[in-house]
């Protein structure tokens, strides 16, 4: 079983639900696919295994002259 969780720029949940998948790839194309779905694919978010082995993750990026978080 894996999970998916997707964050806005300032660190709050926007989906936080699990993967039904047999592997880390099938895992990951379902994951990319509902991130195109929804247009988020460049929000931060990652994709791991229950066991917690992280199959995929997008970082926050960080803006240093503005100090803020950006997409």
């Amino acid at each position: 079983m894996y999970h998916m969780t997707v964050y806005d720029e300032n660190g709050n949940k926007l989906y936080d639900e699990p993967i039904s998948a047999q592997t880390d790839e099938e895992a990951k194309k379902i994951g990319y696919a509902w991130l195109a779905k929804h247009g988020h694919e460049t929000k931060p978010h990652r994709i791991f295994h229950t066991t917690g082995r992280l199959v995929s993750f997008k970082p926050h990026q960080f803006d240093l002259k503005r100090g803020k978080a950006t997409l």
